[in-house]
């Protein structure tokens, strides 16, 4: 098998009705046998997925991608008006990231890209929707933000992909025999060349993972605990616009445990997750959208900040 690896890679990869994944399991045989820990590790993230603490390669990095916002201004409700980064409020732009890293494994990719459109949602554009909420005037509301992209733009990423394997395999096969197996060092050069030194070295910290797919929930990336406890500010202001007293006061006493846990010296991840669970559930019983839109952005913010660590 060790003399006709390189040589069906290099038969099947120029196959388009190849799976990629197929084709990357080879890699992690041919790894293997050569000794090239860089190519299996490129293997095993192309096919496992990308830990949040690893380099994601830059063919995997796609730019922000529009947002879609349902709103409603008096009698008036918009659906499906599409906004990029830059036209949101400068405060509500801090959650939305420039660039997205795509982490998910190859499958998962494939099976995306099949898709005409993508939407997803993330912390940061719960924190977003909040601080634009804020600066609205009476009877302004904004409903929804996703994201949405095209599933081209995934092919793109998938199109990449085969063209960085594509690129390791002729080098190798341009001075190595099919019969032989390439040097190992030959491999980590040809890796190094083509998808990145990051593979021969130690794995880089990267920024939060991105996650895509129905139902998906994205990091919030550039946010601080200061800005949790403004979101709870805003969720204490909207509070005052509960008309029963009894939901209001339980309201109110929620948001100022859940701010006197994530001010702890100290402060206890589970504590603080429990806190933001027993809002969140308070503000499901009232019901009102404006609670809820409010509540969400700050416990999700805060959820995903205690569970990265920021609380200690």
């Amino acid at each position: 098998m060790t003399n006709t690896l390189l040589g069906s890679l290099r038969e099947q990869i120029l196959d388009e009705s190849e799976p990629l994944a197929g084709l990357l399991r080879k890699c992690l045989l041919l790894g293997a046998e050569t000794g090239s820990e860089s190519l299996r590790q490129w293997a095993r993230y192309e096919l496992s997925g990308y830990d949040d603490d690893a380099e994601v390669p830059s063919y995997r990095v796609l730019p922000s991608p529009p947002i879609t916002v349902s709103s409603i201004s008096g009698n008036t409700w918009a659906k499906g008006q599409t906004f990029n980064r830059l036209q949101l409020p400068v405060e509500a732009q801090k959650g939305v990231p420039e660039s997205f890293p795509l982490r998910q494994p190859i499958e998962e990719l494939e099976s995306l890209a099949g898709s005409s459109s993508i939407s997803f949602s993330s912390t940061g554009l719960a924190y977003a929707q909040t601080i634009w909420n804020d600066e609205l005037g009476p009877f302004q509301q904004i409903l929804s933000m996703s994201y949405s992209l095209p599933g081209s733009m995934l092919t793109g990423v998938l199109g990449q992909i085969r063209t960085q394997l594509v690129d390791v395999v002729a080098d190798l096969t341009a001075e190595t025999p099919l019969t032989e197996l390439p040097r190992k060092q030959a491999v980590d050069a040809a890796v190094g060349q083509h998808i990145g030194t990051q593979y021969n070295t130690t794995i880089q910290t990267a920024n939060g993972p991105t996650a895509i797919g129905s139902k998906a929930k994205a990091k919030a990336e550039g946010l601080s605990v200061d800005d949790a406890i403004r979101l709870l500010d805003v969720v204490q202001s909207t509070a005052k616009g509960v008309a029963d007293d009894e939901n209001r006061s339980e309201l109110i006493a929620a948001v100022e445990e859940l701010r006197a846990a994530t001010q702890q010296e100290t402060p206890n991840t589970g504590d603080v997750v429990k806190k933001a669970g027993k809002l969140n559930a308070i503000a499901a019983v009232i019901g009102a959208p404006a609670v809820s839109a409010a509540v969400t952005g700050a416990v999700e913010t805060i959820t995903t900040l205690a569970l990265s660590g920021a609380f200690g």
